[in-house]
């Protein structure tokens, strides 16, 4: 049956600002943005070539052929935790693997990328709005002026310094399933606390992993009869095995670790570098030239994250 907190003893975050957190969990916060970024993009440049629903399965599919090495001996020494806890784990691969990836997916078909970076910097916000009705983590006056900040610097990015382009911002379907997908993920980010004690992870993953692609079966199969299929030349394997290794195993494995060390509010937080990043990929592949708002909206986003990972000042006696 599903594990809840008072049965699993969820982990416990540490404080921000504690010296008992590695200086290594704030980098791997930073890498899933890093990773998911090349993301969008890839998925951007090849949503003509492959559909979106097989694109997602066929990310997913190769994703577990190359973790099932890594994760079968921890599933199988860990069956009997896993077996007790199906449910709940298959709720994790529905909404953060088959969910999440399709709705992306599907909306970079019908929006752009400045509009879909937009929406997914909404993310943050709806981790701790979910964290508070789910967790019932309270938000500080200092996090919610962290957030501000923090999606302020990634609204200059993506409107490139000219609010204008904010003014004109209006919602389209692809919007909305942007929306859709970044809230799958943050309630992805907030029920992986509740994760099974002592479910090692590579195990989580795997198994995760493994209902996702399942769940992915009849919508592939639905899209496969309407739009039929797409054909593999070197374009379409490339794009696959990449989105099969970073934002897939690599991602996955660092988003879970900083959830476990920072919390789901914190961890969102780093959301807002997601266009940051983007912006930087442009400039390397696409011979972009970085601009005077890249560097304030870059500077907007630390500064943001800084305030909401800053600890709470200590009360006078």
């Amino acid at each position: 049956m599903t594990t809840t907190p008072a049965k699993t003893g969820a982990a416990r975050t540490i404080p921000a600002g504690s010296p008992a957190i590695p200086a290594s969990a704030w980098w791997l916060a930073a890498l899933p943005p890093l990773f998911f970024s090349g993301n969008f993009l890839f998925a951007r440049a090849m949503r003509d070539a492959i559909p979106p629903f097989q694109m997602s399965f066929w990310r997913w599919a190769v994703a577990l052929a190359i973790l099932l090495p890594f994760c079968l001996p921890a599933i199988r020494a860990q069956w009997p935790r896993i077996r007790a806890n199906l449910p709940f784990l298959a709720l994790l691969g529905a909404i953060g693997v088959t969910a999440f990836n399709c709705f992306v997916y599907a909306a970079l078909h019908h929006t752009t990328v400045v509009n879909a970076a937009l929406v997914n910097s909404l993310l943050p916000i709806a981790t701790f709005l979910l964290a508070f009705l789910i967790l019932k983590q309270r938000l500080a006056p200092r996090q919610i002026l962290g957030i501000a900040v923090s999606l302020a610097g990634a609204a200059v990015v993506i409107a490139r310094g000219d609010l204008a382009a904010l003014r004109s911002f209006s919602p389209n379907p692809g919007d909305l399933l942007v929306l859709g997908g970044m809230s799958f993920w943050a309630l992805y980010t907030v029920l992986i606390r509740w994760r099974p004690l002592g479910l090692e992870p590579m195990a989580l993953l795997g198994i995760t992993v493994a209902f996702g692609v399942l769940f992915h079966l009849p919508l592939v199969a639905w899209e496969y009869r309407n739009l039929g299929g797409f054909t593999l030349d070197a374009a379409s394997a490339g794009t696959i095995l990449y989105l099969a290794v970073f934002p897939s195993i690599l991602a996955y494995i660092f988003w879970n670790r900083s959830v476990a060390v920072l919390g789901p509010g914190r961890t969102g937080m780093f959301m807002h570098l997601l266009p940051i990043f983007s912006a930087i990929l442009a400039t390397l592949f696409l011979g972009e030239r970085l601009a005077l708002h890249h560097a304030l909206g870059f500077a907007l986003v630390v500064v943001g994250i800084l305030i909401v990972m800053r600890p709470p000042a200590a009360k006078s006696a």
